[in-house]
């Protein structure tokens, strides 16, 4: 009898995570492979499971950036499309769930520890009430979660991360000038993601005594802990235009039973991110501001998170 559930995520665009589970438990670990075109993926995916003496699969589920469409899922940080009917014969299964890293993200909400959540700020918030998730790493996403009565979770597909980005001060205006002009349209996933923390720094130099100067984020995030100034400056710009991302979301979505931050940016800003900082301007809307100091603010600390939520989808 099957009674195997492979789990897989494409949130980062270099690797593929793997895991095997049982309906309804959560993956003990995890195996990464190296997944960059459409055959690495299925060389990847077929490895790990010779690794693991072939079991009989009754299911599977794919964790990936991007949005389901003919059949498929379209992957803009990706150079290949994952087909439906591809995977069910790649498996030999037909129990098959294709699903945005984001929503994937919030359907792991409802089923981590108290462990796994550390509030940064806000008050105590109502978990009846409507959630969000924002996801900040190579790009932005959210999803929000709505509970019924029965406690059943249900996640709401977005891609708030390309709405327009807004600016709130004349240093902002003025790194979002420098973004217009080599993007045209500038989103919030230019600023608030690893990626754009290399656009900040660039455009910062653009405004300083240099033509610019292009650093990966991992160098930029290097320097911000030396305490490079135009560095701690594109941290300090990248954390104003995240917080404001939060609390626009919380706002949208009537997110008062809270906003929950996961990803690989949030993971890096660890120890460089001013959460007093966050929690200023996620409260900073005028008459609003009491209501947004009623809302919980989370970071989540679960490696692997994508995989936690694919699991509800097989209880």
């Amino acid at each position: 009898m099957a009674s195997w559930v492979l789990l897989s995520d494409l949130s980062n665009t270099a690797t593929i995570s793997l895991a095997l589970v049982r309906p309804g438990g959560r993956p003990d670990a995890t195996t990464q492979y190296p997944c960059d075109s459409l055959e690495s993926f299925k060389r990847s995916v077929e490895d790990f499971l010779k690794l693991n003496d072939d079991p009989k699969l009754m299911g599977a589920a794919v964790s990936a950036c991007g949005w389901e469409t003919e059949a498929g899922i379209s992957m803009p940080n990706h150079q290949f499309r994952l087909h439906r009917n591809d995977l069910r014969e790649l498996l030999n299964i037909q129990r098959l769930h294709i699903v945005n890293d984001c929503v994937s993200r919030a359907m792991a909400v409802p089923r981590l520890y108290d462990t796994e959540v550390v509030k940064i700020c806000g008050g105590e918030g109502d978990e009846t009430l409507a959630r969000a998730m924002i996801g900040a790493g190579t790009g932005l996403g959210m999803a929000g979660i709505i509970t019924d009565e029965f406690n059943r979770a249900t996640v709401l597909p977005c891609e708030g991360g390309h709405t327009d980005l807004a600016v709130t001060n004349d240093r902002e205006q003025a790194v979002f000038d420098q973004l217009r002009k080599k993007y045209g349209h500038v989103s919030r996933e230019r600023v608030a993601s690893l990626q754009g923390l290399t656009e900040i720094y660039y455009a910062l130099g653009l405004l300083g005594e240099n033509t610019g100067q292009t650093l990966t984020a991992a160098e930029i995030l290097t320097l911000a802990h030396k305490g490079e100034a135009r560095a701690v400056e594109t941290i300090d710009l990248c954390t104003g235009w995240l917080a404001a991302m939060a609390s626009d979301v919380a706002l949208m979505l009537g997110a008062r039973g809270g906003i929950y931050l996961s990803g690989h940016l949030i993971n890096h800003l660890e120890g460089l991110l001013n959460w007093q900082t966050f929690a200023d301007r996620f409260t900073d809307k005028g008459r609003l501001r009491a209501f947004l100091e009623d809302i919980p603010v989370y970071i989540t600390r679960v490696p692997d998170i994508e995989l936690v939520g694919l699991t509800t989808l097989f209880e």
